[in-house]
């Protein structure tokens, strides 16, 4: 019988025939992104109980993860209903009972009461722009907790003052990953003004930085 992660990196490629869920198009390159987001767990777990996965996609890096810490719940937020199915469709046959699947914006859901600040960690995997991404993921992160991305490099600088608005403390990119990309790294050290985020739309054709 195949490994959990087996049978997701096949679920993964047979959907992606017919929903744009990845750019691999074969099982090799698949495993390797699965791969990538197993090389998160290499970071600090401690007292981390709840993360949110923003613009989960094909479920990288949040199913991957949801399947090594099982002790951890996982909320994957996505707006496009096809990928939401997808989601659905994995945890449900992976018997996930720690991921939960959120189909819709991040702006909308940054704002509610029950998910604003609730989250020990945000995880990504090129979602959007670095910089649009801090405005989407840090409302949902607790003060203390932090935002790992999976990014292309780029000078962290570029986003103190986005980070500094949003309630973060300095970018940092870690750990160069297979591929060229790399972890982006911010903590959570203050609360998100309540201005944050935008309406939809708004930090991707506005960023902060």
């Amino acid at each position: 019988m195949s490994s959990p992660l087996q049978q997701y990196a096949e679920l993964l490629l047979d959907w992606n025939r017919r929903v744009n869920l990845t750019g691999a198009r074969t099982l090799d390159q698949v495993q390797a992104q699965i791969a990538d987001a197993d090389s998160l767990l290499a970071a600090s777990w401690t007292r981390i109980n709840r993360v949110i996965d923003i613009g989960s996609g094909g479920g990288l890096p949040a199913i991957p993860l949801a399947l090594g810490r099982p002790d951890i719940q996982f909320t994957l937020v996505e707006a496009n209903a096809r990928k939401s199915a997808f989601l659905e469709h994995v945890a449900g046959t992976l018997g996930l009972r720690n991921v939960t699947i959120l189909a819709g914006r991040a702006e909308e859901f940054g704002r509610q009461p029950a998910l604003r600040e609730q989250f020990d960690r945000a995880i990504s995997r090129a979602a959007a722009r670095p910089a649009v991404l801090l405005e989407l993921a840090l409302p949902f992160v607790t003060p203390g907790g932090d935002l790992i991305a999976q990014v292309r490099p780029f000078d962290p600088h570029l986003l103190d003052h986005a980070a500094r608005r949003l309630g973060g403390g300095p970018p940092r990119l870690l750990w160069p990953l297979a591929g060229g990309s790399a972890l982006l790294v911010i903590a959570k050290l203050a609360p998100t003004p309540n201005e944050f985020p935008r309406r939809v739309g708004l930090p991707n054709r506005k960023p902060l930085a």
